[in-house]
């Protein structure tokens, strides 16, 4: 080892008990300690460039940001006594403390630029070190270091950088907690966020600092989104579960008052849209507890249906994105939290609950879709029309729906096994069968509908697509292939990257579709899953039980609700030539207009979902369910923690630790429990999920042409929200459900927490 070396880090260890005591002091001179802190950093840095396995292994990065942030809380204590009292009066020296520590502030984010860049110069050809600093520095890095890294070290470079981007988001967040006196300003914080995100979207680190920001603005949807991003990860953040438990537990508080927790940032929201957010988060408060409540089903319906009306009245910007990712990551978390209890009736029953908002949330959204797909294929007459013809006349609603169907999407692949099973509730096992025949209805239209044989090729990742990345319920074969070039396999651009040309937005939307489309083909080829494509036709049909698929496809063996549809395009023709003196309307009570068109093989449809299916397998082993997945074992993430101490709800549940092999299918089985519980009040089971048929969701005769606003916004009124006498009961259904063995794969993530390698302990 070179003596220059291990003289520096003595050197810089002796320099750092000199600050750790100078800060310590008050008053301290605080010019000596930014200077202090000057030489420390130099001496730090000279050691880790130096000899970059060395500094590892002493854990010198780790060391040099804890010195970070004892003089950043130093400089935190001094600032709050100039808040209240006499200290309001002592504008001189507050106003010299704020310039020193502005000082403070700006000396670092400067040194950890600089270390991002130099990281890029010193090892290079690492793309993504390389197009971080590029943004810092106009000039291209040059390479001046090792030609070759290894896989370790590589990985190492890429975790200092990702670090150094949350400490340098981090730095821009304490300035403008400790010194904005007006509106603040989280752009530059959010910003290098996002980019540690993005150089590394296994580690939940970015988002649970996110939802600090978030929970700053008093915005608990966007915070708990980020929350359950960091759980839904492969390397979760340690304290983002006990953060996530602080923000249900203050909303069931507002509950009992008789109030909902209102986002202080959603002032500009319609009151519909306040109230439908308000009991969205009411509602995963008190499916989290997995604890039966008077009104909860009242409650799962009222949020269903008011985004309903919420999506063909206005576009909910963003929040229908958070919403459908909030509901699978519940429903992930709610699993992972099983696996360390599996004697918990509770934790069983927060899962089936998140379990049936899931079913409950897609099929709404489909519901929604399935107008907008009938309007859209009526549009068409015989006559051929280009690609960009018919995807300019797709619909604003549908234009809303889709990208968050498309998640749905994802998650119906992942989780299709168990969906295509019995659960052993009545309720549940009823609405799953109706999304099943709704999904594949919906199939059918889009089949119809689409008229290129080839469907448009969108070699970048979507806005959602770019938001997933890393996200652990999705980790399945077919669902992972949307992040990938079809021809060379290689990681597609996000679509904001530099050298990427987006195609036109209603060219995306029909890849949307699809997709849609292409998941529905790679579902209907397994043979465990209850829906088909028809032979010789583009209907998808749902397979009933002891009943042949083409009875439930043709309009006598159909559903009475919710009919399988198969529309050609001279069928559509021949319908507007019959209606134009007929009464207007789509839809009536029997059946649709496009199930009374007959039924007929289309060439060009069976072309285009021959080339969507390409060259799949159509055997389950290639069809890897989510479970199936490999698992990882990673360190820990940068820690920061809220001010207060995390809610214990279910016992020790923020050790993840390794959890064995025992998989959903073993907690589900097991009816022997030793664990006492109270038997819930008889419960009627709640009505079958309406048919799109005769639901608010079907066209009227006026809606036809003009699709007038029929939405009224609801008052957070309608739903009763007082506290009611023996409220959380376990609910007896629980322990005895039975599941079948092909329930679940037999194989069950494994997580655990290594060494954490940042230990600063935020109190923002």
């Amino acid at each position: 080892m070179d003596a220059n070396i291990q003289e520096s880090w003595r050197d810089a260890q002796r320099l750092e008990k000199q600050l750790q005591a100078l800060v310590a002091d008050i008053p301290a001179d605080q010019h000596e300690i930014n200077r202090q802190l000057m030489e420390y950093r130099a001496l730090c840095d000279a050691v880790i460039f130096l000899h970059f396995d060395y500094a590892q292994d002493r854990n010198i990065e780790l060391r040099l940001w804890d010195t970070h942030g004892k003089v950043n809380s130093y400089y935190r204590k001094q600032l709050s006594q100039f808040r209240n009292g006499a200290g309001k009066r002592r504008v001189v020296e507050q106003r010299k403390l704020m310039k020193n520590y502005l000082e403070f502030i700006k000396a670092s984010q400067r040194y950890y630029r600089n270390y991002i860049q130099k990281l890029a110069s010193h090892f290079g050809g690492i793309p993504e070190v390389d197009d971080i600093a590029r943004q810092f520095n106009t000039a291209a890095p040059t390479n001046d270091g090792i030609a070759v890294l290894s896989s370790d070290l590589r990985q190492q470079i890429l975790s200092s950088c990702h670090q150094s981007l949350i400490r340098l988001g981090d730095l821009s967040r304490y300035r403008e907690t400790e010194l904005a006196t007006k509106e603040r300003n989280w752009g530059p914080a959010i910003g290098y966020y996002d980019l540690a995100g993005a150089i590394r979207p296994s580690s939940g680190a970015s988002h649970n600092q996110l939802a600090v920001i978030a929970l700053a603005d008093g915005n608990h949807l966007r915070s708990t989104y980020h929350l359950y991003r960091a759980l839904a990860v492969a390397e979760p953040h340690p304290t983002a579960k006990g953060n996530l438990e602080i923000g249900f537990k203050k909303i069931i508080v507002a509950q009992e008052k008789g109030e909902l927790m209102n986002d202080d940032a959603q002032k500009d929201h319609s009151n519909s849209t306040k109230a439908l957010l308000g009991w969205f988060m009411l509602l995963h408060a008190q499916c989290y507890k997995g604890l039966d409540f008077i009104g909860h089903e009242e409650l799962e319906n009222e949020v269903v249906s008011q985004l309903a009306i919420e999506l063909k009245e206005r576009s909910l910007e963003g929040i229908l994105q958070k919403i459908v990712l909030v509901n699978i990551a519940a429903e992930y978390f709610a699993y992972v939290r099983l696996q360390s209890q599996p004697e918990s009736l509770a934790l069983r029953q927060a899962y089936l609950y998140f379990l049936r908002l899931n079913v409950k949330t897609m099929f709404t959204l489909l519901q929604v879709l399935q107008p907008e797909l009938e309007c859209f294929a009526m549009e068409f007459g015989s006559a051929p029309e280009t690609t960009a013809k018919r995807s300019e006349k797709i619909t604003a609603v549908a234009r809303r729906v889709l990208p968050g169907l498309r998640q749905y999407s994802s998650w119906l692949i992942c989780y299709a096994s168990l969906l295509a099973v019995q659960l052993g509730d009545t309720t549940l096992d009823v609405q799953v069968k109706e999304l099943w025949k709704t999904y594949a209805n919906t199939l059918t239209l889009i089949a119809a509908t689409i008229s290129a044989s080839h469907p448009p090729a969108i070699e970048y990742l979507l806005e959602e697509d770019a938001d997933t990345l890393g996200f652990k319920p999705f980790d399945d074969e077919l669902v992972t292939r949307r992040y990938k070039n079809q021809d060379t396999g290689a990681p597609k651009p996000v679509f904001h990257a530099v050298n990427v040309k987006r195609q036109h937005p209603n060219v995306e939307m029909l890849g949307r579709i699809c997709d849609f489309l292409r998941d529905g083909v790679s579902l209907a080829q397994k043979e465990n899953i209850p829906i088909e494509l028809l032979e010789g036709t583009t209907t998808f049909a749902y397979r009933e039980e002891g009943m042949p698929s083409e009875l439930m496809a043709s309009p006598e063996g159909r559903h009475a609700n919710i009919s399988s549809t198969n529309i050609d395009r001279e069928d559509i023709s021949l319908a507007k030539e019959a209606s134009a003196n007929a009464p207007k309307s789509i839809i009536n009570d029997e059946a649709s207009l496009s199930a009374s068109i007959s039924v007929s093989a289309n060439l060009v449809m069976n072309e285009m979902v021959d080339n969507i299916v390409g060259s799949e397998a159509t055997n389950d082993s290639e069809c890897h369910d989510y479970y199936a997945s490999p698992n990882r074992a990673p360190p820990t993430p940068p820690s920061y923690s809220f001010d207060e101490s995390p809610v214990k709800i279910g016992g020790n549940d923020t050790n993840y630790g390794i959890f064995g092999t025992s998989t959903v299918q073993n907690f589900l089985n097991d009816s022997n429990y030793n664990t006492p519980h109270q038997p819930s009040p008889q419960r009627t089971p709640g009505p079958l999920l309406p048919s799109i048929y005769n639901t608010v969701f079907a066209p009227t005769a006026n809606e036809v042409s003009s699709r007038p606003s029929t939405a009224k916004g609801l008052s957070p009124n309608r739903l009763s929200l007082q506290p009611q006498a023996n409220e959380y009961l376990v609910q007896s259904s629980v322990s005895s459900m039975h599941a079948p063995s092909s329930m679940f794969p037999n194989h069950t993530p494994q997580f655990v927490v290594g060494n954490g390698y940042c230990a600063q302990q935020d109190t923002n």
